[in-house]
């Protein structure tokens, strides 16, 4: 757990910069599927608001898992190129 604390903290700029508006973005998409779970559960029973508002939030959530990914990635690749 130290390690990949260790490899976050010594990110490249780029790399650190463009993972948080990822992670931001993954978050925003969550929040508008929760709203829409939301509106099912206090306005409008239906069950495809339903299933949109589970796959969104599931959506988000891998895209915030590729944006971290991608960025520990991105950073080995540029400290063996160096």
């Amino acid at each position: 757990m130290e390690t990949l604390i260790k490899t976050i903290k010594n990110f490249d700029v780029k790399t650190k910069k463009l993972m948080t508006y990822g992670i931001y973005f993954s978050l925003l998409v969550a929040i508008i599927g929760a709203l829409l779970l939301i509106c099912y559960i206090s306005f409008y029973p239906s069950n495809f608001i339903y299933y949109i508002g589970k796959e969104i939030i599931h959506l988000s959530l891998s895209w915030g898992v590729s944006f971290f990914a991608s960025a520990l990635v991105m950073d080995k690749v540029k400290k063996d190129i160096e």
